[in-house]
């Protein structure tokens, strides 16, 4: 048995260096088979259910590697890599093996490059949990520097910090008189919100969202930017919408995820269930679970993702499929508060991989430093990148 482990770990370290055979890959493909007896059954799962089903897998991958990795532990289902958009063989189910196991590579192998003395990124830390809260009078409140309780009561409507990161509203039934509350993120910061109808809201960093301190009427209905989860409570005689700056997204109850990121003119909207009407200026679309809804200024355009993917900043990873060099690291930026700086052209190799989000920064840069097609250097808290 330690000799066919010593075999994969071998094909593995060709897959990195791009050195693999077709008959490897296969070799590859085989032994990922064995681990999921009937791969059909996905299909099946819920978005929820198949996150845990990777999971599940992921374990057994890795008590097949070796008994010094602990199952228990927190590991990625992707270790980042890059690789060319041509390689047409790289299939879904080689990804989750690949990435789960050169996870266990980059974790035995020592940094061959070590930091300038100069470089500052040992004291980059993840995001923490950061927000700012905004009440209809103006005043400003530094959640992170607050402690658990009652923060603010509007009349009959009273806004409790449950514990960090957790900001809770609650109304009673009666509400004489509404506010408009805002909770913001910044750079290097991440923040949860229950809403007073029940609705559960996750902001990712840099992100905000807009809001009344409770609903009334026949609608509810909350502004975003950035990135947010959302998870409606349900209530059918009352709608609830979300607007960004170019669409606006109608549900009844469900769970989705809107990323407006990548510039004011864009924006994703991601159903995991239930049902949304995405709409802009001039269309409006239905989606189905596992669809994304994609404005880019006059369209509309729908393409089917995974789900699990695009939420698993949500549950503490980040998650990159043919992802270009400036996403992953305009991500990274957001998340530990580092300022981006690109030099030449960009490079044309994709990146895909998952990571913890928990990681410290200067693993993630030990990491960065492994790419063939980049070079990167750190010079305070600002990242330069630049094409080899």
């Amino acid at each position: 048995m330690d000799d066919q482990n010593q075999y994969i770990r071998d094909i593995l370290a060709k897959y990195e260096a791009g050195t693999i055979t077709e008959e490897e890959l296969q070799t590859l493909d085989d032994w990922y088979a064995s681990f999921e007896s009937n791969p059909d059954i996905t299909d099946s799962l819920s978005p929820e259910e198949r996150a845990v089903r990777k999971k599940q897998l992921q374990e057994k991958i890795f008590d097949q590697l070796g008994p010094e990795i602990n199952p228990a532990a927190e590991m990625p289902k992707k270790h980042a890599f890059l690789h060319p958009r041509n390689r047409q063989w790289q299939v879904a189910a080689s990804l989750i093996l690949l990435c789960a196991a050169s996870f266990y590579l980059f974790k035995k192998q020592p940094d061959k490059q070590s930091l300038s003395p100069a470089a500052q990124s040992s004291a980059i830390q993840p995001a923490t949990d950061q927000a700012i809260l905004t009440l209809g009078n103006g005043q400003k409140i530094l959640l992170d520097e607050s402690k658990n309780g009652e923060l603010s009561s509007e009349g009959n409507i009273h806004i409790n910090k449950l514990e960090p990161g957790n900001l809770v509203y609650t109304a009673d039934t009666k509400v004489s008189k509404v506010h408009v509350n805002t909770l913001s993120t910044p750079r290097g910061g991440r923040y949860q919100l229950t809403l007073a109808d029940g609705t559960q809201v996750w902001l990712n960093a840099q992100s905000s969202i807009t809001y009344p301190s409770a609903f009334r009427g026949d609608s509810r209905e909350v502004t975003i930017s950035g990135e947010v989860y959302f998870e409606v409570a349900h209530n059918a005689a009352m709608p609830f919408r979300v607007k960004s700056e170019n669409q606006t997204i109608e549900v009844l109850g469900t769970h989705f995820n809107v990323n407006t990121y990548k510039a004011k003119s864009v924006a994703k909207t991601t159903l995991l269930s239930g049902s949304v009407a995405l709409s802009n200026a001039h269309q409006r679309i239905v989606l189905r679970p596992g669809e994304q809804g994609i404005v880019t200024g006059r369209s509309l355009s729908v393409k089917q993702v995974d789900p699990a993917e695009v939420i698993a900043w949500k549950e503490g990873y980040f998650d990159f499929t043919d992802a270009d060099i400036g996403s992953v690291i305009d991500e990274l930026g957001r998340w530990y508060n580092v300022d981006i700086h690109y030099q030449g052209s960009a490079t044309q190799e994709t990146f895909t991989g998952r990571i913890p989000r928990s990681w410290p920064f200067e693993k993630v840069l030990n990491l960065l430093k492994t790419f063939k097609s980049i070079q990167v250097e750190m010079q305070g808290r600002r990242l330069i990148v630049e094409k080899r």
